[in-house]
Order: C-alpha cells, then sequence, then structure tokens
C-alpha cells in the first residue's frame, strides 16, 4: 500500500468513494481518557450526516462515562437531561485514509451541542482550542512533539484478556534498551509502525527498544499543538490495531508491573511567534539559553507543577511510576540535558524547547497540552523570572519538591488551583474534577485488589 498518503481533500475523498475504494467513514472525537469515540458511517450516510447536515448525533454518555463505561452523574450527562445528544461535526482538515484498513478514510470530529453552533465545552478538543486560543490572544503559539513507550507482550490479545493480563511472555527476554539487536527481532512489527503512520497523517522520527522487557519507545515528529494532540490519539489507536492484527497485546499502561519500569510521554513543548516561523525560545543574548518571555514560560511549569499533575498523571495506576531511581520526572527542577529533573531543556537556536517528564504513557494529550499551555501563559503574565538551572541529581537534591505520589493529593492540590480554574473555566474545571474524583472513588471503596486478598485472605 501507498504510505504516502496523508491527508485527503474533498475532491480526492469524492474521487475514491466513487470509485468504490472507500466504502466506510470513521467519524470519532477523543473521549477523556484519549480514546477515539464515534461511529462508522457509509458514504451516503457521511455525506448527508457529516458533509451536507449538521453533523453525526451521539450521546453526551460518552463524556460521562469511566473507563468500564459505567455512567457517571456529571453535569454534561445524565438520568436528569436523558443523556442529551450531542453532535459530532467533522474537522475536514483532518479527513486521511487507513492505511490498514484499505477501504476505511477517518475524519476527527469536534463536539457540539445538539441545539446550538456552540462547542461542547467540556469535550477535550474543545478544551485544547481554548487554550489554544489564549496562546494566540497574547501572540504566541506552540508546537509539541509527545514520545512514547509502550509494552507489546507476544501473547495474543484474547488469551491475555483470559490470563488477567498476568504472566504474559514480552516480545523480548532481557533488558535490550537501545541494543539494535533486540531492534531487529522486533522490527517484523515496529516497521510497520514506522512505515505505515505516515500514510495515516502521524509523522514518525524513529524507534527503539526501552529498558524494559517489551518495551519500546516510538518518537512522533513535532508539529503544531492541536494537530500533535490528534497524531497523538490516532498514533495510540493504530498501534492497538496493528498489534492486535499480529497477535500481540499492547499496553500504554504508566506502570504494567511495579517491579518492571513504567512507559513515559515526554511532553516537547516550544514557544513561537504567529508566523509559527520565529521561535521564541532561545535567547539572543551571548551563549543563549531561555529567552525572558520563555523562562517565564518555563517557570510557569514549575510553580503550577504540582497542582496540574492530575492532567498529566489521570490513573490511579500513573502515580505507580513515580519512582525517583526509574527516570520518570518526580523532581519539579529545570535542568540542562538533566533527565533526573521534571524539566529538561533540550536543544539550540530553533530547536531549543522545554521536555516535561512527568505524563506516562496513559496520558490525554488535550488536557495535558492545555494545561502546559495554562500554567505558561500564567508565568508569563505574572512575569516569573527564569528559573535557575539545576545542577547535580535532582532526586536527592535539597529543596527540590516532588510531583504528588497518589491519586488523592493530585487531585485535593487540583481542586485548589486557582489557575486552573480561572484557564479552564468554572463548567471544564469542575468537570475535570468531579471525573477523576469518580475515578478514585471506584479504587477505593468498589475494588478488592490482588495484594489484599493475597496479605489478608488467610493472615487476618
Amino acid at each position: 500500500m501507498n504510505t504516502e498518503t496523508t491527508y485527503l481533500t474533498l475532491d480526492e475523498f469524492t474521487e475514491l468513494a466513487d470509485a468504490g475504494e472507500i466504502n466506510t467513514v470513521v467519524c470519532a472525537t477523543p473521549d477523556p481518557y484519549g480514546r477515539l469515540v464515534g461511529k462508522r458511517l457509509t458514504i451516503p450516510a457521511f455525506r448527508s450526516l457529516g458533509l451536507s447536515g449538521s453533523g453525526i448525533n451521539a450521546s453526551s454518555f460518552i463524556f460521562a462515562v469511566d473507563l468500564e463505561m459505567n455512567p457517571l452523574d456529571l453535569p454534561v450527562s445524565n438520568a436528569a437531561n436523558g443523556w442529551a445528544d450531542i453532535r459530532l461535526v467533522p474537522d475536514l482538515t483532518t479527513l486521511r485514509r487507513v492505511p490498514w484498513e484499505p477501504h476505511v478514510a477517518l475524519v476527527i470530529c469536534d463536539v457540539y451541542q445538539s441545539d446550538s453552533d456552540t462547542m461542547l465545552s467540556v469535550a477535550p478538543r474543545t478544551i485544547l482550542r481554548e487554550q489554544v486560543a489564549r496562546a494566540r490572544e497574547q501572540q504566541l503559539c506552540f508546537k509539541f512533539a509527545s514520545e512514547l513507550e509502550f509494552f507489546l507482550a507476544a501473547t495474543p490479545p484474547r488469551q491475555a484478556w483470559e490470563l488477567g493480563y498476568q504472566n504474559l511472555k514480552m516480545l523480548s527476554d532481557y533488558r535490550s534498551d537501545y541494543q539494535m539487536v533486540q531492534s531487529s527481532r522486533d522490527d517484523w512489527f515496529i516497521e510497520q509502525i514506522r512505515n505505515q503512520m505516515p500514510g495515516f497523517g502521524v509523522s514518525v522520527e524513529s524507534s527503539k527498544p526501552e529498558w524494559g522487557l517489551g518495551q519500546q519507545e516510538v518518537t512522533l515528529d513535532y508539529c503544531d499543538t492541536l494537530e500533535m494532540a490528534d497524531r497523538h490519539v490516532l498514533f495510540k489507536y493504530g498501534v492497538k490495531q496493528l498489534a492486535h492484527a499480529a497477535d500481540l497485546t499492547v499496553t500504554f499502561m504508566a506502570k504494567p508491573k511495579i517491579d518492571e519500569v513504567g512507559s513515559s510521554c515526554h511532553l516537547h513543548v516550544s514557544m513561537w511567534a504567529p508566523d509559527e516561523d520565529t521561535s521564541l525560545c532561545w535567547s539572543k543574548e551571548p551563549g543563549g539559553g531561555m529567552s525572558a518571555k520563555f523562562g517565564s514560560f518555563v517557570a510557569g511549569q514549575l510553580r503550577h507543577a504540582r497542582e496540574v499533575a492530575l492532567m498529566y498523571a489521570p490513573t490511579i495506576n500513573s502515580y505507580k511510576r513515580f519512582q525517583p531511581d526509574q527516570f520518570a520526572g518526580t523532581a519539579i527542577a529545570v535542568g540542562d540535558d538533566n533527565r533526573s529533573c521534571a524539566f529538561r531543556l533540550v536543544g539550540r537556536g530553533p530547536s531549543y524547547r522545554v521536555e516535561n517528564r512527568i505524563p506516562g504513557g496513559d496520558v490525554n494529550p488535550y488536557y495535558a497540552y492545555a494545561a502546559t499551555i495554562a500554567a505558561g501563559l500564567d508565568g508569563i503574565e505574572h512575569r516569573l523570572p527564569t528559573p535557575d538551572i539545576f545542577d547535580g541529581n535532582a532526586w536527592t537534591g535539597d529543596n527540590v519538591t516532588l510531583v504528588p505520589t497518589s491519586m488523592h493529593e493530585a487531585l485535593r492540590l487540583f481542586a485548589e488551583c486557582k489557575m486552573a480554574r480561572a484557564a479552564f473555566g468554572e463548567e471544564v474545571f469542575d468537570h475535570l474534577l468531579a471525573s477523576s474524583q469518580s475515578e478514585l472513588s471506584a479504587y477505593d471503596s468498589h475494588t478488592v485488589t490482588d495484594w489484599e486478598s493475597r496479605r489478608y485472605y488467610e493472615r487476618v
């Protein structure tokens, strides 16, 4: 298959559909967990609803459920409002073919209220759009890149499910970080990701084996904020589909096993002028380094990192990854190419940027990018001074604060964060808080873990 095809114009789509080469259109939008949800449409239905009509109806329920698809009582969708409909309206700039499904096209949709032309405020894409717009008002734009890690098991997905994801046969047998021998062994599958993702509109820079057994890292090329969040979600969607077809089981959990390294999602962000051709990160002073405005942006990240950690670490499992000796971004400091710091400065000149090492592979990019922009804009608004560069091991540094190590702590800090409430608005802030509170309650009050059974079953 031609992997050079990325986006489709409407004319190209029409030609392919009329020729019978495309017979299905996936109309999808990201949900609160960064998964694609929506419908598969026939060509006539897509033309009448997505192109000529007012959009594809769906229940607002999709933004008010937990991972088990249990309904949550949230303002956006509940029994009182009948889990009212919303409209999925295709963003035709995202229309593309799906390389591993030859007759399928996919388009990402924005979400609108059913009875108005107002975007649904709590939809992840809307949340990020609002922060991008706030930055534009200050004559700023941002470019992001996600650097995702995940684990692959050589156990078919159905078998893995039946095993309860225990004792899976991982793709590698021993630690192989950066090892090209293991890379060549894995490449029968990983090359499918590198070679087919560009045809899905997701540009890939590189891949390599990671430290964990069966762990992989794939680096995506940077681009504008909203497009990068879309690419991040499409990448995970594609990897899961390709892995399923190859009888592999994949996980983007932050910490699949307590005695194994976790999977990160390092977020690289740079600041640009509105023309998007002029980087505003690198100082014009002798020796370079952070410009004053970028320094304030980074200072905002440091100031609010603990308060918005919930946007970087969205699940109970996220916090199991925060162990200082395993390269997770636990120490809130900024360092020059220093991986012990939560914020790592890399590159020079136009490539200069800051890498946020806090998020795990389970992160919702729309939430994480929105929080990054909001925290940075707050730093710029208050003209925070450029932070000092930490030198040495930040994990053992004096007076270095740490990220929250539990969802309880992260929820409390987020609930008290005036910056986030002001940046997101009351409706969105309360929705994010309530969604996370439901996740925590499900774990605290409705679950008995294997650890509890082993520890207490006979001994108490």
